[in-house]
C-alpha cells in the first residue's frame, strides 16, 4: 500500500513537470525514512542555473546552506520568495496535525521581486558571465498563488496519506537496534551531501564513530562498503538527471559528486550496463 501511494505521488510530480512546472520536494519528516532515496531524487532543482551554482567554486555549498535554512524555518503558510542567487520560487508546506512534514517547491522564476535581481547582480561579481545568461533563461511570468495551490493540493493529500501509512507501519514494528539507527543516520547524511567530496573518514568524523566501526555497520546492515554505498547513491542520482533533464553529461557528473568524468562514465556503465551517453540517446 505504501509503495503504491509513493508511486502515485512521484508519478503526479512527473506529470506536473511535463506541464512545465519545476516541482521539487524538501524538508522530509523522519517518518518518510523508508523512502528517503526515492524522495530525495525530487529534491534536485533541474534548472541549469542551479547546476552552475552547485559546481562554481565561489558558490560551492551555498545551495545546501540555503536549503538547510529553509528546512529549519517555521513555515506554516505558502509564500513566494527567492534564494541567495535570486531564483524565485513558491514554497508550500504540507501539514499534518499542525506539524510540517514536507515542503513543496515550485521554482524557476525571476523579476517578480525587487531583491532577486539585486541578489543575482551581487553574486555575478564573484562568478563569470555564465550566471547572468542562465538567470535570463528563468521565466518572468510566475503563475498566481491560487493556480499553484490548485495543483499542489492533490500532492498534499498524497503526501499526508503516505505519511500516515509510514506512521502506522513504524508504530507496529519493533524499535530499531543501535546498529540500524547508525546505518540510517549515515545513509541520511550521504543523501544530503553526496554532491560534495565525501569519504568514509568524513562520514565517521561527522557521526562520531571510528572508521572501522562504521565500515562494520555498513557491512552488517547494508551488505556493502561506505565507498560503494556513496558511489551507488551518486550514480542513481546521475541516472535520474540524465533521464529527466537536459543538463550536459559532464555537469551531471560534477553535480553528483564525481570529480573525474571518465571515472564517472566507466562506473556508470558497470552499474547500469550502459554508458551515460547511450542512456540519454536511448530516451
Amino acid at each position: 500500500m505504501e509503495d503504491c501511494c509513493l508511486k502515485d505521488l512521484l508519478n503526479y510530480i512527473e506529470f506536473l513537470r511535463s506541464k512545465g512546472y519545476f516541482v521539487s520536494l524538501s524538508g522530509f519528516d523522519n517518518r518518510f525514512a523508508p523512502y528517503t532515496t526515492e524522495l530525495s531524487n525530487y529534491e534536485v532543482h533541474l534548472h541549469p542555473i542551479c547546476f552552475y551554482l552547485k559546481q562554481n567554486k565561489s558558490t560551492l555549498g551555498r545551495c545546501q546552506q540555503n536549503k538547510m535554512r529553509l528546512n529549519s524555518a517555521e513555515i506554516t503558510e505558502p509564500f513566494y520568495s527567492c534564494c541567495y542567487a535570486g531564483v524565485e520560487e513558491f514554497v508550500v508546506p504540507v501539514l499534518y496535525e499542525g506539524k510540517r512534514i514536507m515542503l513543496i517547491n515550485i521554482s524557476g522564476y525571476r523579476g517578480a521581486l525587487k531583491k532577486s535581481a539585486r541578489f543575482m547582480s551581487r553574486l555575478s561579481a564573484v562568478c563569470d558571465g555564465e550566471l547572468p545568461r542562465l538567470y535570463e533563461e528563468l521565466s518572468v511570468s510566475p503563475p498566481a498563488l491560487a493556480e499553484i495551490l490548485s495543483f499542489t493540493k492533490p500532492l498534499e493529500y498524497m503526501t499526508i496519506k503516505l505519511y500516515e501509512l509510514c506512521k502506522e507501519h513504524q508504530e507496529l514494528n519493533i524499535a530499531p537496534s543501535p546498529a540500524q539507527r547508525i546505518f540510517k543516520d549515515a545513509c541520511e547524511y550521504i543523501e544530503l551531501n553526496y554532491m560534495y567530496p565525501l569519504s568514509c573518514e568524513d562520514l565517521a568524523r561527522e557521526l562520531n564513530y571510528s572508521v572501522s566501526y562504521l565500515q562494520l555497520i555498513f557491512k552488517q546492515e547494508g551488505g556493502t562498503t561506505v565507498k560503494a554505498y556513496i558511489n551507488s547513491v551518486r550514480l542513481s542520482k546521475a541516472r535520474y538527471l540524465l533521464l529527466h533533464s537536459t543538463i550536459k553529461i559532464i555537469d551531471v557528473a560534477f553535480s553528483c559528486g564525481f570529480s573525474d568524468s571518465n571515472y564517472f562514465s566507466s562506473a556508470f556503465k558497470r552499474k547500469f550496463g550502459i554508458s551515460p551517453k547511450r542512456l540519454r540517446k536511448s530516451f
